[in-house]
Order: C-alpha cells, then sequence, then structure tokens
C-alpha cells in the first residue's frame, strides 16, 4: 500500500460525491473520489490533515510523452528496482512525493522497456484514491 501525507486543498461536491484534492507535502496535488461529503464526513475540510492511500496494484505506468491521458494523477518517476515474477513484477520507484510501488503484469516491463533508471509516469485513478484523516 503506498501511502502519502498532506492536506486538502480543494472538496467539490455534487449530490452525495465529492472530488477532493489532496496537496501532498512536496506539493504535487492528487485527486480523490469520495462517496462521502463535508456534511456527512468530519475529515473532508479544507486544510485538514489527510493521509492520500492506494494500492500498489491500482498504479499505471506509461513512458513520458504521452500527455493525452484522461487521468489527472499523473506522478513523474523513475524506476529505481524490480523484482521479476511470472505473472507479476513489484516495481519500485523513485518520485518527487516520495518512493512508490507498482505491480504490473510482467510482460508490460519488456513493452515498456523498464529496468532501473528508467522514467516513466506513474497514473492513479481518482476512483483508487483513498483518504484517511490524521
Amino acid at each position: 500500500m503506498n501511502r502519502l501525507e498532506g492536506h486538502i486543498g480543494a472538496i467539490r461536491t455534487c449530490d452525495q460525491i465529492s472530488r477532493v484534492t489532496a496537496v501532498l507535502d512536496a506539493g504535487q496535488e492528487i485527486q480523490a473520489v469520495v462517496i462521502e461529503t463535508p456534511e456527512t464526513a468530519p475529515y473532508l475540510k479544507k486544510g485538514s490533515k489527510t493521509a492520500v492511500l492506494f494500492k500498489e496494484t491500482e498504479v499505471i505506468l506509461c513512458l513520458p510523452g504521452n500527455s493525452q491521458i484522461s487521468e489527472p494523477n499523473q506522478i513523474p518517476a523513475q524506476v529505481d528496482e524490480m523484482e521479476a515474477g511470472i505473472l507479476f513484477t513489484w516495481i519500485g520507484l523513485r518520485t518527487p512525493i516520495g518512493d512508490l510501488g507498482a505491480i504490473i503484469p510482467s510482460e508490460s516491463v519488456s513493452l515498456l522497456g523498464l529496468t532501473p533508471g528508467k522514467e516513466v509516469i506513474a497514473c492513479v485513478k481518482t476512483t483508487e484514491v483513498m483518504l484517511s484523516g490524521l
């Protein structure tokens, strides 16, 4: 599980769903979809400290230059280490917001030409990001 800390920077609500922008301590913004509102969840207050969590299996890797991706959660990263398995490979990533992990299909490693030092973009769907009050 990837875990980062920051604060809530913005909240946009419609019905019982909120799109929350968390500003991480390193300045990067991460968006999350939360099935709560500021009225139903006390931690959803602008400026409140929050932990941003997402599974390693929810990280999608792409190569720089693919700027037309619909996902706003794009984090520049560098491959630091890799643990190859038959079906999946764990990728350790160095990013401006801290170290992250990603688990991707092993076939994708060769498809993307991933090796330690390779620059990538780590994407996480807004619907797969969890927030937790601190």
